[in-house]
This record gives structure tokens, sequence and C-alpha cells, in this order.
């Protein structure tokens, strides 16, 4: 336990440390999370907000024009009713023309780094910061309310239509009135959450801590129905599909589980960390490696759905954001390489990446 809780201490302070701005020029390379809209993709990384066509990989426009001291972009922005909201660390939440990057407006009345990206439930963006607050926020810019939990909000809150589910670093699931900010429940996660909730097609909460377990909530009372241990931290949410769930761990496994109990179904060893989740496609499982606290590069990979390693393929940086797929392209965001974005085909080939020019 003593070892454990080592770990997760050294997690943390790895994370704030590569989260931290720094001071001088030029501006620190970000950790890149993008978001696929159509045929653009748009993706926070260091002192910018990108939006890069996705098939060739040309830059469209990028937000601000040049870098403003020390504001960083790390949260994947988010698209709602024409308007593309980004979280920067300097507390500033901005809306931006998709189309353009110009800015439309820009509130500040959070006193911490955007970290987590934000949703849209009835007209209201609700936009999670590390300082402890979930802001509702109206499509001018205006909180109408917040709630408040015990530590920081690190991650994208998710929804059943009904309610708005929300984790914390207090350890705690939140599940909230979108209209008001009530809390309806909570529950007691036993481990803080990073990056790691989602909300399945059979309305199911599976969320991962840095307790190093995966747990299956109901939505309507915050029961735990079930929860298993992982061998290493899951960072990012799982996938689930046809009462199976997806993962990725720390410890370097890709694995599957049954939504039924989280019994084993199979699991791979890829001799790497595992930080940026999965994406399910026909093809399978796309994924990201990259370990934290080594200076080794990470390799791009394709495992199938019943585990089997079908190729992986290095691109130069570390993939610590989990990729997003456009046709037949499988686009990575680089941290720490030559480059920002890297787009693969299904058989592993790089086609087209990325790299802003000053």
């Amino acid at each position: 336990m003593q070892k454990r809780k080592s770990t997760i201490i050294g997690l943390i302070a790895v994370l704030a440390a590569l989260l931290a701005g720094c001071t001088g020029t030029p501006a620190p390379s970000g950790w890149p999370a993008s978001l696929l809209v159509d045929k653009t993709i748009y993706t926070a990384s260091g002192a910018h907000v990108y939006g890069v066509n996705a098939e060739t990989g040309v830059e469209i426009w990028r937000f601000p024009l040049k870098p403003e001291g020390t504001k960083i972009f790390g949260a994947a922005p988010y698209l709602v009713d024409g308007q593309l909201i980004a979280g920067s660390y300097d507390h500033k939440l901005h809306s931006l023309n998709p189309d353009s990057g110009r800015e439309i407006w820009v509130n500040s009345d959070a006193t911490e780094r955007w970290i987590g990206s934000p949703i849209a439930v009835d007209g209201l963006i609700l936009a999670p910061n590390a300082d402890h607050n979930l802001y509702a926020i109206n499509a001018n810019g205006v909180v109408q309310w917040k709630f408040t939990a015990k530590n920081g909000l690190w991650n994208q809150p998710v929804t059943d239509g009904k309610s708005v589910f929300v984790s914390s670093m207090d350890k705690n699931l939140y599940a909230l009135n979108p209209k008001s900010g009530k809390v309806l429940w909570s529950v007691d996660l036993g481990g803080s959450v990073l990056f790691s909730q989602a909300i399945a097609d059979d309305g199911i909460l599976y969320i991962a801590t840095f307790n190093n377990e995966i747990l299956a909530i109901s939505p309507d009372s915050g029961k735990i129905l079930w929860k298993v241990p992982t061998d290493g931290t899951v960072w990012e949410p799982v996938v689930v599909k046809d009462g199976t769930l997806y993962a990725g761990d720390q410890s370097g496994k890709v694995f599957a589980l049954s939504t039924k109990d989280g019994s084993k179904v199979w699991d791979l060893s890829v001799n790497a960390s595992v930080i940026g989740g999965v994406v399910l496609t026909e093809k399978g499982l796309f994924f990201g490696t990259g370990h934290i606290n080594s200076g080794d590069a990470g390799e791009a990979m394709l495992v199938s759905t019943s585990g089997q390693k079908v190729w992986s393929q290095p691109v130069g940086g570390k993939l610590y954001s989990r990729p997003v797929v456009n046709g037949n392209l499988v686009i990575f965001g680089v941290f720490e390489g030559d480059k920002t974005l890297a787009a693969l085909d299904d058989n592993g080939k790089i086609v087209w990446s990325f790299n802003p020019s000053n």
C-alpha cells in the first residue's frame, strides 16, 4: 500500500511538472490534446490552439497569433453551437470562431488552470477547473452557477441527458442537476480521478482511479456495481462496446474486461506505458505509448479486439493523449518530439505530420 501511495504521489508530481507553465522564450512545448470535427482537427498544444486540415496536416489558423507570456493550452477544445471552447493555464476560458480562430469572448472567473475539457448540456457550457469548481457558462460567456468540490476537477464531465457526472481529485464522483448544479448524490471512489470516466450505451458509468481500480457505477444512485484492480493506473476514459470494456494502463498492458462483472477477457503486454487511452474502430484498438518518467520515445500501435498486436510504429516522441480517427487515418498528438501531430493510415504508415512554424 505504501509503494502504491508513493507511485501515485510521484505520478501527480510528474504531471504537475508537465502542466506547469514556464517563463522565457520560446514558449514550452505542450501535451497536445485534440478534437476532430468533420475534416478539421482542433489541437491545444503549448502556446496555441490550432485548426488543422485533418486530411493534409496543413494549418488553417492558430490562436493567439503570437505567444502571450506564459499562456499554455492543454485541454482538448470543445465545439458547441458554432463556438470552439478552449481553456488555458492562465485561468482564462476562450470562445473561438472554429473557422477562423477569432476570439468571440473570454471568461476570467476561474482562479486556476483549465486542464479538463468542457461539455454542453441544455444550452450551458459545463467547464471543470483545477480551482475545485465546475462552472456553468451560457453562450455569452457568463457564469450561471458553479459547483464546488473538495479538490481539483481535472476531467471532462459526462452526461446521460438527465444528470451530469463529474469526478474529482477529492476521490468522489458527483451527480449534479445540470440546470442548477445541485448535488443529486455522491460516492467515494477510493482514489482520485484524473481523466478517466466514461458513460456507456448501457447507461453505466465506468471510472478508473489512481487507486489502480476500475469501477462500474449506477447513474441513478451512485451504487458501485463492481470494481476490479488493474496492474497500473488507467489515465484516460475506458471504451465500452457490446459488453466489453477496453483500456490501457501505465504498467504497459492493454486489456479487455466483461462489463457484466469486470472479469478479465484478455490482456496484452506492450512493454511501454499507455497513458493516452485507446480508440476502438473496425480495425481494432489504436493507442500510443510513452514512458512518463523516461527519455524513451513512444510508438503508435494497433491491437485487435481479441488481444493480438497487429503493428507498432515509432513517431519520434511520446504519445500521451488519446488519438482521433479521420476515415482511414489515425491522428496522434506528439509530446517531446519533432512534430505536434502525426497521422498514420491503418497499416501504420505515417501519411503526414504537423510541425507548426514559428
